[in-house]
């Protein structure tokens, strides 16, 4: 019997270079950014941040506003279902491959750039539940699609408190310990934690003059992430 490969050991999971796990921390800070201040307040991708916004509206009595905070913690769970169930098939069936796995991601990526592209066009006046919920599905996907980058260091895309633990480590032993090799790291991680910082300013400031178009940043730097997943 053919037993299911763990994504943890899957095609979705060989590392990325430097600079591409910035550009998806970048896309990852937009989606952010973007559901926070253009649509209702509630977080893409930081679904810890949903869970508090969840539990303060529901003892304060406000059940609409936290059922809105609760949709994208639904569509983070179907993203990672859906992208689990597309990469473990996937391996299953062709097993591991350099050259395959590189267009699976180059798929996934242009296929949350054309989604993200068509949230552009939902207008204020739709509940902010309906994109809110399909950029969180999105974000769980790029999530489970892409964990490592450089020399198999483990990182999240679409979020920091991970990626802030292993920065505040590696630091400790390269001042403290004086090693030389986890402060290199560091800085990597650093780079990393600015990337998804750039991408939350980057949405929250264009979005004062845009609205619901500023998502198109984040469609315009996932296609670019296909692009270069077919060069590398």
């Amino acid at each position: 019997m053919t037993q299911q490969k763990d994504l943890s050991k899957g095609r979705g999971n060989s590392s990325e270079r430097l600079h591409l796990a910035m550009m998806l921390s970048i896309l990852g800070g937009i989606m952010d950014g973007y559901s926070y201040s253009v649509r209702g307040g509630v977080f893409a991708t930081g679904q810890t941040g949903n869970l508090i916004i969840f539990a303060y509206r529901f003892v304060h009595g406000q059940y609409d506003r936290a059922f809105r905070a609760f949709v994208p913690i639904l569509g983070f769970w179907m993203g990672i279902f859906a992208a689990q169930f597309i990469l473990n098939h996937v391996a299953n069936i062709h097993g591991e491959d350099a050259e395959r796995n590189r267009k699976l991601k180059n798929r996934v990526m242009l296929l949350e750039a054309f989604i993200l592209f068509c949230i552009g066009f939902v207008p204020d006046t739709v509940l902010d539940i309906i994109p809110n919920s399909i950029t969180s599905l999105l974000a769980a996907m790029q999530f489970s699609a892409f964990r490592k980058f450089e020399d198999e260091m483990a990182y999240a895309s679409v979020f920091c408190t991970g990626n802030m633990r292993s920065c505040a480590e590696l630091y400790y032993k390269g001042i403290f310990q004086k090693n030389h090799s986890a402060l290199k790291r560091a800085f990597k991680y650093t780079a990393i934690l600015l990337s998804f910082l750039t991408g939350a300013v980057l949405a929250m400031i264009i979005g004062e003059s845009i609205g619901e178009k500023t998502i198109w940043i984040g469609s315009c730097v996932a296609l670019a992430c296909a692009f270069l997943f077919l060069k590398e």
